[in-house]
């Protein structure tokens, strides 16, 4: 069937897509950008429903009293007690008082080793304390967990959880009369909130950490279901915020989040996303498609997306779904002189998820894990269609492959066919001519000779440059390739290997991670110049529409595979990276040239990085404060990215620097190839 196949439509099609390749780039990145953000819009998305039946919210009753008078008891003697020792967490009155109810009460004590040399303090010693209600119809083979962070009363950074920890009082002293649990129910009270619950969960899974060192257990249950974080202050709750995201862009599953938000409609608490007001006709009916309700939608999806694509969990709860334990954090936000939420609703809300969980049979698993929340009740599933315009604005990077490509080879043939119809007329012409010329022109033969020889000079050193650097193909690049790969793992180990002399400069850590990486980028930036040729045309001689064809597919199976685990951190750098990388290219123009070292220069991932800390430290009273401020989120940022990947095996600074910065190390070398002026 080969000889059969026309080949005059498919060169056709070639043909058009070499022509418009530009423009094609340009609305397949439009189309992408404007499909993905048009996921919050009602229409398009769908309401949250319940795919485990087995957890029946809001269908037993509850068995609270209508006033919990133990929770008000302790919340009141928590509060002196913590008034008397504002810096100190309450570790010992908690222990106290769980022993009195009659649980398993124990404390273990967990040591955080610094993992950089500083002349800090190296080790941060804490305690956690744990007590277990054990399940009277089973034999302790599966648990749930309910788990408060213990912080200081002079925490002003972080929400007070004095509430949370007097209602996990009241609600054990309430659930151990009751014979109808089926799961044991584990109390956990860490310190130093995020280090302590990682101490805690690697101690139950017996895992080992090289610098969180937590004591063996002295008791434990079964394998943990879910998990439930209070993060609730001792008074005036206004309403209620879910926190969902976990460690390296992680989800819990969402019946789980489905869960607590329908129990807390029907207690009438009003429950939020990260603080976004919700209307009640996005929420209730079929009618929020207005513009006004869409500006909503979208602010809340993109705070989601925004939280997730830091890799860092918003509460306790991420360090559960690493060890594939489905939870969630439920905040108390307090504002005053309003309607407030008392601590009896809190409690009926707390003992509906609690009761619910009790009756899984099996664990989490119809619902989804990969989604996106525009509003508390809905939602949109990611590996479908909002999976398909990412791969829509990220593979134009594929189509200027074939572009570079199919150009190259169209050009070549069309200088073919301009040489081919130059020599036929001149064959043409040298017929017509007579004898009389031949005559004529017999005196200038020498002069003739001598021009067609240069001529023929010009144009074998032109195809021998060409061939030469055909011939080489992919070696040509592979010095590149090799520089920038060696370069990525240089950022990614480099910043650890410094911070080993850094007692001998008396630096700070934060600093010397900063200086350190900018170093590593300083010298990243000249290394095309200091790859240059030492002849007499001191060019970069490479094949830079290969190099770009392959730094383009690096870049396309970077962002694809990132989707697979954070879509939120592949979407930002796809939306951010692919135009300039796509439209960056060698140039005879300087002015081009530099433009084009301006804009690699504004998506390089410190710059992206320095733009975060613009970002989180917006809005400020001066220009000067801002950047200033942006300065000091940007160390911050790196020194917790770096922090996180040592003590939680968190990704994201690792994408960055081994991943996301050689590919665009890649992009940085083609400015600097020099090519002929027309």
């Amino acid at each position: 069937m080969g000889i059969l196949t026309d080949e005059t439509q498919r060169n056709r099609l070639i043909s058009l897509l070499v022509k418009y390749c530009n423009k094609l780039c340009a609305l397949l990145y439009v189309v992408g950008l404007i499909g993905f953000l048009a996921q919050a819009y009602q229409p398009l998305n769908a309401g949250t429903y319940f795919s485990e039946n087995a957890l029946l919210p809001g269908l037993v009753e509850t068995e609270l009293p209508n006033t919990l008078l133990s929770a008000l008891t302790y919340r009141s003697e928590l509060e002196e007690a913590m008034k008397k020792e504002l810096s100190s967490s309450p570790n010992k009155w908690v222990y106290e008082k769980f022993k009195n109810i009659g649980l398993e009460t124990y404390a273990q004590n967990f040591s955080v080793i610094y993992p950089f040399r500083s002349f800090n303090k190296k080790v941060v010693s804490g305690e956690n304390v744990y007590a277990i209600l054990r399940a009277r119809r089973a034999a302790s083979t599966e648990a749930l967990v309910l788990s408060v962070p213990l912080r200081p009363l002079n925490d002003k950074d972080n929400t007070g959880t004095g509430g949370g920890i007097a209602l996990a009082l009241g609600l054990a002293q309430e659930f151990k009369r009751k014979p109808y649990w089926s799961k044991d129910i584990i109390f956990l009270f860490t310190e130093f909130d995020h280090l302590g619950a990682m101490a805690w969960l690697d101690s139950y899974h017996q895992t080992e950490s090289k610098f969180i060192v937590g004591n063996d257990l002295e008791a434990r249950s079964g394998p943990i279901i879910a998990a439930l974080n209070l993060e609730l202050p001792l008074n005036n709750v206004k309403y209620f915020n879910v926190k969902v995201e976990g460690l390296n862009g992680q989800l819990p599953n969402l019946d789980l989040v489905n869960l607590v938000v329908r129990l807390c409609r029907r207690e009438r608490a009003q429950v939020r996303l990260h603080n976004c007001l919700e209307d009640k006709s996005y929420i209730y009916s079929e009618n929020g498609d207005s513009f006004d309700d869409y500006k909503k939608a979208l602010t809340t999806m993109l705070k989601m997306m925004w939280h997730q694509a830091s890799g860092t969990p918003t509460g306790n709860h991420g360090w559960f779904q690493k060890f594939h334990i489905e939870s969630v954090t439920l905040e108390g936000v307090v504002k005053k002189r309003s309607y407030t939420i008392d601590i009896n609703t809190t409690a009926r809300i707390i003992e509906g998820v609690f009761r619910s969980l009790n009756n899984l049979l099996e664990r989490f698993h119809q619902s989804f894990f990969f989604y996106l929340l525009p509003s508390t009740s809905r939602y949109k599933y990611s590996l479908t269609w909002y999976g398909i315009t990412l791969w829509v604005s990220a593979n134009e990077s594929s189509k200027e492959v074939k572009s570079e490509g199919n150009e190259e080879k169209s050009e070549k043939v069309a200088s073919a066919e301009g040489q081919g119809d130059e020599q036929s007329s001149t064959e043409e012409k040298t017929k017509e001519k007579t004898e009389e010329e031949n005559i004529e022109t017999a005196e200038c033969i020498p002069e003739v000779s001598q021009d067609v020889n240069v001529i023929k000079k010009e144009t074998v050193t032109d195809d021998a440059v060409e061939e030469s650097l055909a011939g080489k193909g992919l070696i040509s690049i592979v010095p590149v390739m090799l520089v920038a790969m060696m370069l990525g793992w240089m950022a990614s180990q480099g910043p650890e290997l410094l911070t080993h002399i850094m007692p001998n400069f008396r630096i700070q850590t934060e600093d010397m991670l900063l200086f350190s990486l900018l170093a590593i980028f300083m010298s990243a930036l000249a290394y095309p110049k200091l790859m240059k040729n030492k002849g007499s045309s001191n060019i970069l001689s490479l094949d830079w529409q290969l190099l770009k064809s392959v730094a383009l597919i690096l870049q396309t199976l970077t962002f694809a595979s990132l989707a697979l685990f954070n879509i939120s951190l592949s979407f930002f750098l796809t939306a951010v990276m692919v135009p300039v990388t796509v439209v960056v290219r060698p140039s005879a123009n300087k002015c081009f040239r530099w433009l084009q070292m301006f804009a690699l220069l504004l998506i390089s991932p410190l710059s992206l990085m320095y733009i975060v800390g613009l970002i989180s430290s917006w809005p400020k009273s001066s220009a000067f404060e801002l950047f200033l401020s942006a300065y000091d989120s940007c160390k911050l940022l790196i020194y917790l990215g770096v922090t996180d990947t040592h003590l939680f095996n968190a990704w994201t600074e690792t994408v960055m620097t081994a991943c996301i910065f050689p590919v665009w190390l890649l992009f940085w070398a083609l400015p600097w190839i020099d090519v002929p002026s027309p």
